[in-house]
């Protein structure tokens, strides 16, 4: 079978054919983790070149593989630092854990591996470093010191998380914040690199990124899913301990979640609180709102039955005050009425005295029991219509003084008070020009019987005519007593003034 051609016009197509194929089945780009001894190290410009070899046999010969990989100045720098080399040459006659990307190098037809990552064989070593940078930690009082709980905080609403986008723990994250809306919190993602040199970079970037944000997180969230060793040990290290440390005390609570139930790393032993999973911080956070909002709906409803028996409370004492305000009218009132029954009083007793005086200048002769008859009915009728008028004022007064308690009882305080208010006034006003008009009335009426009483006064004259002039009569059981002669000592006699009775004995007789 004939094997398949492919022409080309030149390298540089036949190059670019290649890449693109590389491209396409994915080699391109392709992560790699594999041992291999190092031979030799060397710097050029921005850039470390990194020798490693291998020796394996093919058709009975030993052959030996050499690769030249490629590794960013810094980037080296940072790793070096990692693993606590002096010089780049301890690298040198030791096999090493590497870990980066294929790239294809069209310039000399190659391939180049780009390393991120270089870790020694085993995890000892891994070990006494996070050993020395806990001890470092220790002593400059960056580690936590008490165990917290999310129940210490205010409720969760704002959360930034620090992870890489396609992390596979970012997603467990996500999945299990089981919280929907109003109480579902907003989360913000600050990429960074979780694995490799450019961690620790990433994560730094990223936390002063949230701290200078205008946004006032509750919480921040390191996270990423489980690992080896290798991937895991870029988290080990004492800046970025120092800053997670520094951050949780000045600024928020970082909540550590990264790797597994048996993963431990430097930010587990600096952060506010370390979590297993990135799946029970998260679930960690669902219980932490889920309870406090619980407590709030329970507060609500403590609240409400507090509002509602304060506002049955003030409804009650807005009745009183209503009352006493509807009271203190109603006082008003009666006090005027009082005054103006003294006025009224005090005008027919005037009137009284004026057409006393002018009677009494005309009597000459007296028709006494016929004028004691006419002094009394006219008494009568003013008690009468007295009566008559007290007794009105009252019923009239309790009426309304009914209406309004029973009002006030069955009404809605708030919709019915004021117009309840304002029929009462209405009413207290009705009351009022009532009174003035009966005592109107009992005005005219006593100036019509003093005009009467007058007139008897002139014509009949009589005993009785002394009793306006300051005068008494006295009787004994219905008797008019006219003399001394009809009285003995013992007797007891009534006596009539002009403005009420008495009852006496008589002790001693003496006639003139």
């Amino acid at each position: 079978m004939e094997e398949l051609t492919i022409e080309f016009k030149d390298i540089e197509n036949m190059l670019e054919h290649i890449r693109s194929v590389l491209v396409r089945v994915g080699l391109n780009n392709l992560r790699v983790k594999f041992p291999a001894d190092v031979t030799n190290v060397g710097a050029k410009g921005n850039y470390v070149y990194i020798n490693v070899s291998q020796d394996y046999t093919e058709r009975g010969a030993k052959r030996k593989i050499d690769l030249n990989m490629i590794a960013d100045m810094v980037a080296f720098g940072r790793m070096g630092r990692q693993l606590g080399l002096k010089s780049s040459n301890e690298l040198k006659g030791k096999k090493w854990q590497f870990q980066g990307t294929i790239s294809f190098y069209k310039p000399r037809a190659s391939f180049s591996i780009w390393i991120d990552t270089i870790a020694p064989l085993g995890e000892s070593d891994i070990t006494v470093r996070r050993r020395e940078i806990y001890a470092a930690l220790k002593s400059n009082n960056a580690l936590r010191t008490e165990e917290h709980e999310l129940s210490e905080l205010q409720p969760i609403r704002k959360i930034a998380v620090i992870s890489s986008a396609t992390a596979a723990g970012l997603g467990d994250f996500y999945s299990n914040l089981n919280l929907k809306e109003p109480y579902r919190p907003v989360v913000h993602l600050y990429e960074s690199f979780m694995q490799g040199s450019e961690t620790v970079p990433g994560i730094l970037k990223a936390l002063n990124m949230i701290k200078t944000s205008l946004i006032a997180y509750d919480v921040v969230v390191i996270t990423r899913g489980g690992g080896s060793a290798i991937d895991l040990m870029y988290f080990d290290d004492l800046d970025l301990g120092m800053a997670i440390s520094a951050f949780s005390r000045d600024y928020c609570p970082i909540l550590s979640a990264i790797g597994h139930e048996r993963d431990f790393t430097i930010p587990d032993f600096v952060s506010w609180k370390r979590f297993d999973t990135p799946t029970a911080a998260a679930k960690a956070i669902t219980e932490q709102i889920n309870t406090h909002s619980e407590s709030l709906n329970q507060a609500a409803a403590t609240l409400k039955k507090e509002m509602e028996w304060l506002f049955e409370k003030t409804s009650t004492l807005a009745e009183f005050e209503r009352l006493r305000e509807f009271a203190t009218r109603v006082e008003t009132l009666i006090e005027r009425s009082d005054e103006q029954f003294e006025t009224v009083a005090e005008r027919t007793s005037r009137r009284l005295l004026s057409e006393i005086e002018r009677a009494a200048s005309f009597i000459d002769s007296l028709d006494r029991d016929s004028y004691a008859i006419t002094i009394e009915r006219t008494f009568e009728r003013v008690l009468i219509l007295t009566d008559s008028l007290f007794e009105r004022a009252s019923t009239i007064l309790d009426r309304h003084l009914k209406e309004s308690a029973s009002a006030l009882d069955k009404v809605n305080v708030d919709v019915s008070m004021d117009s309840l208010l304002f029929r009462t006034d209405t009413s207290l006003d009705l009351f009022e020009k009532g009174v003035l008009r009966s005592f109107e009335r009992v005005e005219s009426n006593a100036v019509n019987n003093l005009e009467e009483l007058s007139s008897g006064l002139v014509e009949h004259g009589g005993y009785a005519a002394s009793l306006l002039l300051g005068g008494v009569v006295l009787k004994r059981d219905s008797h008019v007593v006219r003399s001394a002669r009809e009285v003995t000592r013992g007797d007891r006699l009534e006596c009539y003034f002009a403005d009420g009775c008495a009852t006496t004995i008589i002790d001693e007789v003496t006639e003139v």
